[in-house]
């Protein structure tokens, strides 16, 4: 008798942790919030560290899980919707209280076209061209294979980390490179990559983070490291985050956790939680008009109140993706049943 395979749950707490990395970069740099030199100052900075980490962590699961499988219009048809539902109904919103233009609205009605969501639109791009990259990915000799995630690792990581140029480089090229490096580690496992645990990459993110208030604190008086320091190291194609954010990943995917369905519950909910509170509509309506951070930074209970909207705009998030799935979910149940001649 066949049995349906069981679904781990480690990929989906580092999911999770992913996200929530993000939610906590944009608290602070969505927030507007300022990171002078004082204990608030960069506990705010440290908490800018892991979000561009996340973006990564995310294209490398994506890319690992569609390695092995089939990638149907009908998940493409349904990401666009999840974007299209949370743009449109945000637009609506603000539109109805006077808050944005019908050109604001028109725009918000076309996501990926308009690139509302950067992330989102390089998603959806990257899921179009994933069979032509499962192709190469399947059929491309090994050691030609290997060469072309070197050059490119070059070309786009290892020299904009020097900060002597970016050859070629755009986000959608990065998308595609995490993509074709993930389905190389499905495809071709090693002992080596298999011994890897959780500690190496929580180990490579601290040293990251250190390395990155070390820079912030003593070049300060320096307008590059002042500007620049958040990103010198945190950047998702620097040689260090996508070193910590594959090390996190391939710790995680060799953590053995038993299956759980809550958390594997929330983690499919984190692509929501990015489009309920990213929509370049209603960043500063969440960071600056309602949660207002970047007022309290000189108040001693700054970081728990910093640390409690994180956790506020994750929860929220969550939750309105869980409904949004259960109405979804129904309307397509009635549809079929509609289809089948089952309600007239």
């Amino acid at each position: 008798m066949l049995t349906s395979k069981v679904r781990e749950s480690n990929l989906e707490y580092l999911r999770i942790i992913s996200m929530i990395f993000i939610v906590a970069g944009h608290s602070v740099l969505h927030g507007g919030v300022e990171m002078p030199l004082t204990v608030n100052g960069i506990f705010a900075f440290v908490m800018t560290q892991g979000s561009r980490i996340g973006v990564n962590i995310f294209v490398l699961l994506s890319g690992y899980f569609s390695a092995t499988k089939v990638i149907y219009i009908d998940k493409i048809k349904k990401i666009y919707i999840q974007v299209w539902t949370y743009s449109i109904m945000i637009a609506v919103v603000l539109f109805a209280f006077g808050k944005i233009s019908l050109k604001s609205l028109i725009m918000s009605a076309l996501p990926i076209s308009t690139s509302q969501y950067w992330f989102a639109t390089c998603y959806v791009i990257l899921l179009l061209i994933s069979p032509a990259l499962q192709i190469f990915i399947h059929n491309v000799d090994r050691k030609i294979y290997r060469r072309i995630l070197i050059v490119l690792f070059v070309l786009w990581s290892v020299i904009p980390s020097f900060h002597i140029g970016q050859p070629g480089y755009s986000n959608m090229g990065w998308f595609i490179f995490l993509y074709l490096l993930a389905g190389y580690i499905r495809i071709y496992p090693t002992k080596y990559i298999d011994r890897i645990n959780v500690l190496y990459g929580m180990v490579a993110y601290g040293i990251l983070v250190v390395f990155a208030v070390i820079t912030y604190v003593y070049g300060y008086n320096i307008p590059f490291f002042r500007e620049n320091a958040k990103y010198l190291y945190a950047e998702m194609n620097t040689v260090t985050a996508i070193t910590c954010s594959v090390l996190l990943f391939l710790g995680f995917r060799n953590l053995k956790i038993r299956n759980n369905p809550k958390i594997n519950k929330i983690a499919g909910c984190t692509f929501g939680v990015y489009l309920f509170h990213d929509h370049p509509l209603i960043r500063d309506v969440i960071w600056v008009d309602l949660l207002g951070n970047r007022d309290h930074i000189d108040e001693l209970l700054f970081p728990l109140r910093l640390i409690l909207s994180i956790i506020g705009v994750f929860l929220i998030g969550t939750v309105l993706e869980y409904c949004r799935q259960i109405i979804l979910g129904r309307i397509s149940c009635n549809d079929n049943k509609k289809s089948n001649g089952q309600i007239t």
